[in-house]
């Protein structure tokens, strides 16, 4: 196994689209690992991070291993004070593949206070963050 340098390029790439008060986030490439997905987060939580964005949509084409419970816990800590706690979040698992376990990350994401949720569909995503009361 070899060290990664701090400075190297993250696993992922995001491709953000500002409109209105809500951004449109979708993320490819690999996450594996409980670290590429904080520096994920924290990346969107920086984009989100215009005066009067309240609803972020996230597409996740990535492949990977969904993180442990334990490991969930650790990511919502890390993102204490980055501007997400006012924001509503849907988060798509485009492929469809993992929502079972992600599930796991919403119920974690939501005992910390934030207002997200975890789709396999997008249209459904978008009705909910528009719509849907909690």
């Amino acid at each position: 196994m070899t060290d990664t340098p701090a400075d190297a390029a993250p696993p992922f790439a995001l491709e953000c689209i500002h409109h209105g008060r809500g951004l449109d986030v979708t993320v490819t490439g690999r996450l594996d690992g409980i670290e590429p997905v904080i520096a994920m987060f924290r990346a969107i939580a920086g984009e989100a991070g215009v005066p009067g964005c309240d609803r972020i949509l996230v597409l996740d084409h990535t492949t990977g291993v969904v993180p442990h419970e334990t490991e969930l816990h650790r990511l919502v800590a890390s993102l204490q004070g980055s501007g997400l706690a006012g924001v509503r979040l849907a988060y798509v698992d485009a492929r469809g593949t993992a929502v079972a376990r992600m599930e796991v990350a919403e119920i974690v994401g939501r005992e910390h206070g934030y207002n997200c949720r975890v789709f396999d569909n997008e249209a459904r995503a978008r009705i909910w963050l528009d719509y849907g009361v909690d």
